[in-house]
């Protein structure tokens, strides 16, 4: 097979996986966020100002330092796993579920940061399905990694958190209660 060939038989299994899913897949979206996170936090460490801003600079070479470590990690584990992994722009764009947008370097610091705090809630989600997927496909050391990151996750949510005076669960998600009150 030729490289484009082969490339398309990647792109055309990456999308039957996402469809599936597998952890594999589910790993693919958690590699996308954490990709387009650090470019967030930086843009953040640049603009942010008010106090926030010293809390953004005291974090943000640790959490994009810390979130390339797992991001490496992820990758080389899940090639020796033989899955595919995102490796273009094009990918990741399509993978991340976070928000991006260039206006949100003027908005407050505040809001920069907790921005930057729902973001990693939203990783969370991607977290627990891989967990669950990775457990069913006996991917034992993928979710050993990604439990690692999630434990690291939650303790820079509640120091953000902390920082800004909320309450832990503020703007995070929560699943809907679907029991009646009455």
């Amino acid at each position: 097979m030729t490289k484009e060939e082969l490339y398309q038989a990647e792109l055309k299994q990456a999308d039957q996986d996402h469809h599936t899913p597998t952890a594999g897949a589910m790993t693919g979206h958690i590699l996308a966020n954490l990709w387009l996170h650090q470019q967030k936090v930086n843009q953040a460490r640049l603009y942010t100002k008010g106090c926030a801003s010293l809390f953004i600079n005291q974090k943000a070479a640790e959490w994009v330092a810390t979130e390339r470590q797992y991001f490496d990690r992820i990758n080389t584990l899940l090639l020796s796993l033989g899955e595919a992994v995102p490796t273009t722009t094009a990918q990741f764009v399509e993978y991340a579920m976070l928000k991006e947008d260039g206006a949100e370097k003027y908005a407050p610091g505040k809001d920069q940061l907790f921005d930057l705090i729902k973001d990693f809630d939203t990783q969370l989600l991607f977290f627990q399905k891989a967990i669950a997927l990775g457990k069913q496909e006996g991917k034992m050391k993928l979710v050993h990694t990604i439990v690692d990151l999630d434990d690291w996750m939650r303790a820079e949510i509640l120091a953000g958190q902390n920082f800004l005076g909320n309450d832990l669960m503020e703007g995070r998600y929560q699943e809907e209660d679907d029991e009646d009150d009455d």
